[in-house]
């Protein structure tokens, strides 16, 4: 084999080493929160010895100072061995060997992310009495394959440099995804080069592909001075088209969805609709890939896409097309208070849509229409002079320059102003609980309102390295709480958003407390403490401290009483994302298990 030949092959078997790795750390992450340590299936430093235990965990017990933990399928009978860095209150472990199963007669054998996979779906087919998920075993595999192709494809520039370029390199920065998903990267229904084409992860920039319809042939709605139609306008190109027609964009992979449906096929060749191409300017794929940002742009353009990312089909539904908007009016009429009372939060409004409705074909065609060319337009923040605005989920996770954003993000701040890291990382932390934490328990407690602000929904604005504004995202998860909304505010909604849009308030406090404490000040903390517990314990007190000034400053009875079961150590709710899947629920059908709290035995600590 040549020189050039054996780098090829180390580069190749690295990258998927790398993938699979990060495919195996989501796996069990999953299953310890979802499952193991719900049953009492799982421990950590077991007192039985390590007699007869692989010899590289051995080696990670006592070279690393690593533990061992312990997990045991009891319905397969196989117990899985894997060294973590250090204990896990919250279950964020960081694993420093391969995973190994095996015991009870068993021989041990490293396990490789299929092996483990096949595992634990064999393991919850028998808890559950069903066949073995096989097509969720394909999705993992799709993952970890589309990973890798990130791994190769990736930035590793670690200084992001501030406003629009900072935010767009954040955006492109999630290359394992999120790290309690089994399936984080998957992608289906689009070929490999495509992926390659349209992905974030890649730094990946496309034109629009342009469709002209006819005026009566739009459906649209806007809450803006002018109609939809006129908004969009001023964001495109200036492409002539004939009397009587007006401009849409489409993704450019989903032209080739549009082009093959039946009705579409009939307008092309009457001439109902016309197929213009690509044009314009370049337009960047989010970290959602389907939500595409141009620097400059008024709008942010949430674009249908028929593929399969993660759990569901990422089209815009035309309920969700009225849904977004209704919801923008809604927030905009009768939650004025939240910024008000919040000034540096920034709610990213969807108050406008388009679409192409043929009303003389049946309802079905319509809908396919609706859904195919739907096109939702999120207002874009002009960035404030001097800010990194920054997507958290790029924040708190593993790159591939090697640096965690938000570590270096306090180092440098440290340096800056001779702080030690420790002192940096608390004041960081506790200025994003603040930024992040109070409105949305604002939100929920005065207002009823039911964010969404996982770590893909949050944007963090950055003054000198420290979070001073905030940006939340995406309306398609916001609810409202019974009770607070009247039904006559809610009947400019469409019923089926009606239908989905009412949550009671423990369901609400159920998506806030997962988003905030687990999805987000979680993964924050187990990154900004870098393996030192008391770092760990300092940023977990830091977080009871703001959660009362909260109350003192904003607080209600409804606040007082779900701070207070936060402060007494009352388990987190943790969303069932595996559990989800070997299930084939839908994801608005998600339930939570509990997940003890860091918070418990704070003040002994």
């Amino acid at each position: 084999m040549s020189e050039q030949s054996s780098a090829l092959a180390y580069r190749t078997q690295h990258r998927q080493d790398l993938a699979g790795s990060h495919s195996i750390a989501a796996l069990l992450n999953c299953y310890c929160r979802e499952v193991a340590a719900p049953a009492g299936l799982l421990q950590l430093d077991t007192p039985f010895g390590n007699k007869g235990w692989p010899l590289a965990l051995r080696h990670s017990q006592r070279v690393q100072h690593g533990h061992i933990l312990e997990i045991r399928l009891s319905r397969t009978r196989v117990r899985i061995l894997v060294a973590v860095a250090s204990p896990s209150p919250t279950l964020n472990y960081d694993y420093i060997s391969a995973p190994y199963g095996g015991g009870f007669g068993k021989p041990w054998q490293a396990l490789d992310w299929r092996r483990l996979a096949q595992l634990l779906l064999a393991e919850l087919a028998g808890r559950y009495d069903q066949a073995v998920n096989t097509e969720l075993l394909q999705q993992i595999g799709n993952s970890v394959q589309v990973m890798a192709e990130f791994v190769a494809l990736g930035e590793r520039e670690h200084d992001w440099g501030l406003g629009a370029a900072a935010y767009l390199r954040s955006e492109q920065a999630l290359t394992f995804g999120h790290a309690c998903h089994p399936t984080p990267k998957s992608r289906q229904g689009i070929g490999l080069e495509a992926i390659r084409q349209y992905s974030p992860e890649v730094g990946a920039a496309f034109q629009l592909h342009y469709f002209a319809v006819r005026a009566e042939d739009l459906k649209q709605r806007s809450l803006l001075a002018a109609p939809a139609i006129e908004l969009l306008a001023g964001q495109l190109p200036g492409i002539v088209v004939p009397a009587g027609y007006r401009l849409i964009p489409v993704h450019p992979w989903q032209a080739g969805h549009i082009r093959g449906l039946a009705p579409v096929q009939q307008a092309l060749q009457s001439g109902r609709l016309l197929d213009l191409g690509p044009a314009g300017e370049v337009w960047y794929p989010t970290a959602s890939v389907r939500t595409l940002y141009r620097p400059g742009a008024d709008f942010f353009l949430k674009c249908s896409l028929h593929v399969r990312l993660t759990n569901c089909v990422r089209k815009n539904a035309w309920y969700e097309l009225e849904g977004a908007v209704g919801l923008s009016q809604l927030l905009q009429r009768h939650a004025g208070a939240l910024t008000e009372t919040f000034p540096s939060l920034t709610l990213m409004a969807e108050p406008a849509f388009v679409t192409v409705d043929f009303q003389d074909q049946e309802q079905a065609q319509r809908i396919e229409l609706q859904e195919a060319f739907g096109l939702i337009m999120r207002s874009s923040p002009h960035w404030p002079q001097g800010e990194a605005p920054l997507l958290a989920g790029a924040l708190f996770g593993d790159s591939l320059s090697g640096h965690v954003q938000s570590r270096y993000q306090v180092e440098q701040r440290a340096r800056r102003h001779g702080l030690s890291y420790g002192e940096a990382a608390l004041e960081w932390f506790v200025a994003y609980v603040e930024q992040l934490a109070h409105p949305m328990l604002y939100a929920l407690c005065q207002l009823g309102v039911v964010f969404e602000p996982h770590l893909q929904n949050v944007v963090v604005g950055l003054q000198d390295g420290l979070p001073a504004r905030l940006y939340i995202r995406d309306l398609e998860g916001t609810k409202l709480v019974t009770g607070y909304w009247p039904q006559e505010r809610l009947a400019q909604l469409p019923s089926r958003v009606r239908q989905s849009v009412e949550y009671s308030a423990e369901q609400g406090w159920q998506r806030v407390a997962y988003c905030l404490f687990i999805n987000n000040f979680s993964q924050a903390v187990f990154y900004l403490a870098a393996g030192s517990q008391a770092l760990e314990t300092a940023l977990w007190r830091g977080l009871a401290l703001s959660l009362e000034d909260y109350q003192r400053r904003h607080g209600n009875a409804c606040s007082g009483e779900l701070i207070a079961r936060v402060l007494q150590g009352e388990p987190w709710p943790s969303k069932t994302n595996l559990l989800n899947r070997v299930l084939q629920r839908a994801d608005r059908c998600s339930e939570y298990v509990p997940l003890p709290s860091p918070l418990k035995n704070l003040s002994s600590l």
